[in-house]
């Protein structure tokens, strides 16, 4: 009887620990529709080709004399664990702001994302989150726009699907890209962005 015992009990820890495991999975199975996840393991989409280095770091838009400001960070191992199955993922992060007389001592600030979310306490962590370098020098994800009036049904302000290439040739030159997701929109539901949409950005700094 404790042999029987035993064997269950061995059999239990084994299971329990094997679904304790984590797989690390490169980022292009996230969005992959015929990769099967297993119930009974942790992934962790991994930028194990280092995608996002090329975007981490300053970037601005110059019109005129007021320049579209974006920095961009890597995000590792963001933890997903309230899914079925659980999961981590390593994202980019962002904020943005638009300043005049960039860089010169009457710099001014026009707006920044870097604000509390709708009438609470809380400040954006991120404003843009990519989980999309599935290729070298080409990410998409999100970016919210709350720059323009607000309106407290809609804290996230205007949402927004984002695309960024860089130049290949030029590196520290890529297109910026934002349109509206697709599908249906309330009638009251923000829709009009404030940031740029179609423009060329310039990295500045690392």
């Amino acid at each position: 009887m404790k042999k029987i015992f035993y064997i269950i009990l061995l059999g239990l820890t084994t299971v329990y620990s094997y679904g304790q495991q984590e797989r690390i999975e490169e980022m292009k199975n996230f969005r992959n529709q015929y990769f099967k996840r297993s119930p009974i393991l942790t992934y962790y989409f991994k930028d194990v080709n280092n995608y996002f280095a090329p975007f981490i770091g300053t970037w601005i838009y110059q019109n005129g004399n007021q320049t579209f400001v974006i920095n961009f960070w890597k995000e590792t191992k963001n933890a997903y664990l309230n899914e079925t199955p659980k999961y981590y993922l390593d994202e980019l992060g962002g904020h943005y702001k638009l300043v005049q007389n960039y860089g010169q001592s009457n710099e001014q600030l026009i707006y920044t994302s870097q604000i509390n979310i709708g009438n609470s306490i809380t400040p954006w962590s991120t404003i843009v989150t990519a989980n999309q370098p599935i290729e070298p020098y080409k990410m998409g994800g999100f970016v919210y726009d709350v720059t323009g009036v607000v309106n407290p049904a809609y804290p996230l302000g205007v949402r927004g699907e984002l695309e960024m290439i860089i130049n290949p040739v030029n590196p520290n030159t890529a297109q910026w890209k934002v349109k509206l997701p697709p599908g249906i929109r309330l009638s009251d539901q923000p829709s009009t962005f404030t940031i740029p949409t179609n423009v060329t950005l310039t990295k500045v700094n690392q």
